[in-house]
């Protein structure tokens, strides 16, 4: 079976061709797959340049292995693939996640998203714990609160420029403890 042939196959068939070693079977995938993929990584990094580098490492991977993977179900193998390698990207800080970027995809509320909110703000809450106190208040009462950096300052007698800093800090704080559930959370709902 050559690439065209395999345009209407079912994943299962294209995964056994690209076991067998068929270059036609990769070229599917990737016209079929390479856009999703592309999208679930550009909507957590927000980085062209990353993103084309994760998906092409993606599909080289998935060539050179191709006789070692036993694939049932492409697009859930393909989405775990993605999201380990945006996992190890993020540990060995090769790439990073925008947390403000992250915060505006958990502005629904049903269920599945009220729950994720109790999950975060228990996170949050532990690692808010660990601030110094004045930045503790300043990030609680922008975050919480929802007061602008303004109306922080006025109340607390500090320069608009404090407040800003003090809520970078908690962010860089919090940062690493809350972006592997909001990759999770994001891919799960991405592919789901």
């Amino acid at each position: 079976m050559i690439g065209n042939d395999l345009l209407h196959s079912s994943d299962h068939e294209i995964a056994e061709q690209l076991a067998k070693g068929n270059p036609g079977a990769l070229e599917v995938i990737y016209e079929k797959y390479s856009g999703k993929l592309y999208t679930a990584a550009f909507n957590l990094l927000r980085d062209k340049p990353a993103c084309e580098d994760l998906i092409h490492d993606l599909f080289i991977d998935l060539w050179l292995k191709r006789d070692s993977h036993n694939i049932l179900h492409l697009a859930p193998y393909l989405f775990l693939a993605l999201k380990n390698r945006v996992f190890l990207d993020i540990r060995s800080k090769k790439i990073t996640i925008d947390i403000s970027t992250l915060e505006l995809g958990l502005q629904n509320d049903s269920v599945e998203d009220m729950i994720s909110k109790k999950e975060i703000s228990s996170i949050v809450n532990r690692q808010l714990k660990h601030l110094p106190e004045k930045c503790r208040e300043i990030y609680t009462l922008s975050r919480v609160e929802n007061r602008s950096h303004k109306e922080i300052a006025a109340l607390k007698g500090i320069a608009i420029k404090t407040v800003e800093n003090q809520i970078t800090i908690a962010l860089r704080k919090l940062r690493p403890s809350l972006q592997d559930y909001f990759l999770s959370l994001l891919l799960f709902n991405f592919i789901f």
